[in-house]
C-alpha cells in the first residue's frame, strides 16, 4: 500500500466535492462545507476556468483536509488541456501535501514513470470508473485488485440504471471493505452511497445544497446527519 497512513474500519470521512469557476470560489465554497460538517473537501482542479492559475494560501493552508482530483476527460473530468499538462499539474499540487490524491488506474497503468515518482506525502485514491453502466461482477473485482495493489484507497464508480446495479457495486465490500469506496452515479445509485458509508468505505462522497457534481450526489446536510445518527469516527 501507498501514502503514509493505511485506511481503518469505521464510518467514513464525509468528503464534499467542491465545483468552482476560480481558487479565491473553491476556497469560499470549501469553508461552506467545513461549516455543514465536512471532513474534507474534494477540490475539483478539473472544473476551474483556468486550472493552471497560482493557488492561493487560503487553499494550501487546507491542504490536509482536502481530496485534490485532476479529472480526465473520458472518465467524467472537464481538464481542456493536453495529458501531459494534466500531469504536470497534478505533480505540482501534489506538493502541497494533501491529504490523499485522486489518479486514475488507467493514467497510473499509462504512466508508471510519473506515477512512481510522485511524492508519497499523500494517500492515494487509485479510481475506476464506468460511466456508461455497471458490468459483470468479475470486471468489478479485477478493478478493484489492480486499483488496490498500488493505492491506498480503491475507488470503484458505475453508473446505474437500475437499483440492481447499485447491489452487484456493493457486492465488493463482502470480501473485505478495507480500502474501498465503491458506489453508483446516477439517480438509481443515490442509496448506494449511503450504504456504502454502513458497509465501511472510508471516504463518502457529498455535494454542498444544491450544487451536485455528479447525479445521485447527496448533500452534505444529509450525509453528515446521517453520520451523526449512526456515530462513530472515521481514519
Amino acid at each position: 500500500m501507498r501514502g503514509n497512513k493505511a485506511p481503518g474500519r469505521g464510518l467514513g470521512l464525509v468528503c464534499t466535492t467542491i465545483s468552482a469557476e476560480t481558487p479565491k470560489e473553491m476556497v469560499q465554497k470549501a469553508a461552506s462545507a467545513f461549516a455543514f460538517g465536512s471532513d474534507l473537501v474534494e477540490l475539483r482542479f478539473d472544473l476551474l476556468r483556468s486550472p493552471e492559475a497560482p493557488v492561493p494560501r487560503e487553499l494550501a493552508r487546507i491542504s490536509r483536509r482536502s481530496v485534490i482530483t485532476v479529472r480526465r476527460g473520458d472518465e467524467g473530468g472537464a481538464f481542456s488541456g493536453t495529458e501531459p499538462e494534466r500531469l504536470a499539474l497534478l505533480s505540482r499540487l501534489s506538493n502541497l501535501r494533501p491529504r490523499l490524491i485522486d489518479v486514475e488506474l488507467r493514467t497510473a497503468r499509462e504512466n508508471p514513470g510519473w506515477f512512481g515518482a510522485l511524492p508519497r506525502t499523500s494517500l492515494w485514491i487509485v479510481s475506476w470508473h464506468d460511466l456508461s453502466g455497471t458490468p459483470a461482477f468479475r470486471v468489478l473485482e479485477k478493478a478493484r485488485a489492480a486499483a488496490a495493489s498500488v493505492g491506498d484507497v480503491a475507488k470503484i464508480v458505475t453508473k446505474a440504471t437500475r437499483f440492481e446495479d447499485s447491489l452487484r457495486v456493493l457486492r465488493l465490500y463482502e470480501t473485505g471493505a478495507s480500502g474501498l469506496a465503491a458506489f453508483c452515479t446516477g439517480p438509481s445509485g443515490a442509496a448506494s452511497r449511503v450504504v456504502s458509508m454502513q458497509l465501511g468505505s472510508p471516504i463518502v462522497y457529498a455535494a454542498l445544497p444544491g450544487e451536485p457534481v455528479a447525479p445521485g450526489q447527496i448533500s452534505v446536510e444529509t450525509v453528515v446527519g446521517l453520520k451523526k445518527i449512526w456515530g462513530g469516527s472515521g481514519w
